[in-house]
């Protein structure tokens, strides 16, 4: 089925509105895919007030929406609301549905589904008691629902309650968003990208993050200079490898296993990203929960595909008809 096609990106707090910048960019390579598939895309913004948005759905519906929304009023917490729209219009799209798009982005939430069932993921405590805090112990403090590692860096790791406290009074001081704290795994770190198919989930080849050249003390974290500075150290230094999955058949086999629990568990579509830390006793560790993550052509979640031999337009294309399918159901 082809027809006309929707690509929704949001308004990112901090840049303009020139074509160029990076969440555009995602948007228009995937239109550019979807006409390259035979489909009518257009790229647009959600932003506005939402009753136009769903009232335009309504009386003129396209076949298909691409989603690609992040945020809605300057917050990833409200990345769901793209969603809720579509549903109510009953327009197909690609991508999570609301509830995985609450759920995921809300990493208390997430942590609490996680622990309720059994999955397990690092210690953690929240504002304003801070309950469970070891002085003795690591953590990493980190924004409750916002991506792409804002304001994360290596003073993010403190040790103890008081540098806790500060560090978070800080954060929320800067970037007017909460964080919690999360204890600090020193182990290894996988990505474990997924993908709807016809046949339901499909977990891609296991990556993991090398922090080969970090010098010892310097924490190994995924920080926004890490992702986003490409003169830093922490960029040079981080890189992505694949495994050798049947070299390590145990670990593989559990990652995988985990990673489809949770995809079944926040009810995920489309494509989805769960990130992993190894404690000492080789236990795998769920850290974060990526709700359609960064699907450009050079991200994790696409260089993923390609060691699994599938091209971009496939990958589009794979998660449309999914997304087609599972509108049906």
């Amino acid at each position: 089925m082809t027809g006309r096609c929707i690509v929704y990106t949001a308004v990112v707090p901090g840049e303009d509105e020139d074509p160029a910048n990076a969440t555009d960019v995602i948007g228009l390579a995937v239109a550019d895919v979807m006409n390259g598939l035979g489909w009518q895309a257009e790229h647009r913004k959600f932003v506005g007030d939402l009753q136009p948005i769903l009232d335009e759905l309504r009386r003129d519906p396209p076949s298909f929406i691409f989603n690609i929304v992040e945020g809605f009023l300057a917050t990833d917490r409200l990345a769901f609301m793209g969603t809720a729209i579509y549903e109510t219009a009953r327009v197909p799209f690609a991508g999570s549905g609301t509830f995985g798009l609450m759920a995921g982005t809300d990493k208390i939430i997430a942590k609490r589904l996680l622990r309720g069932a059994g999955i397990p993921t690092p210690l953690y405590a929240e504002a304003p008691n801070w309950s469970g805090l070891d002085e003795s112990r690591r953590y990493i403090v980190k924004a409750i629902a916002e991506h792409a590692s804002l304001g994360l860096d290596a003073g993010a790791v403190v040790t103890g309650r008081a540098a806790v406290e500060a560090r978070a009074a800080a954060y929320e001081a800067q970037h007017k968003a909460r964080v919690f704290a999360e204890e600090y795994i020193e182990g290894r770190e996988f990505n474990v990208a997924m993908i709807e198919t016809a046949e339901g989930a499909r977990v891609l080849p296991l990556a993991e993050m090398d922090f080969t050249g970090f010098p010892d003390g310097k924490p190994r974290i995924i920080d926004y200079a890490a992702k986003w500075k490409e003169e830093s150290f922490e960029y040079l230094h981080t890189n992505r490898r694949f495994i050798d999955e049947a070299a390590e058949a145990p670990l593989t086999a559990r990652l995988r296993e985990i990673a489809l629990e949770v995809w079944r568990m926040f009810d995920l579509g489309g494509w989805a990203r769960v990130d992993f830390r190894i404690a000492a006793n080789g236990t795998p560790l769920v850290i974060d929960i990526n709700v359609n993550p960064d699907i450009s052509h050079d991200a994790g979640l696409a260089a993923a595909a390609a060691r699994a031999g599938i091209s971009y337009p496939q990958l589009i294309d794979g998660i449309v008809q999914a997304g087609l399918k599972r509108a049906l159901t």
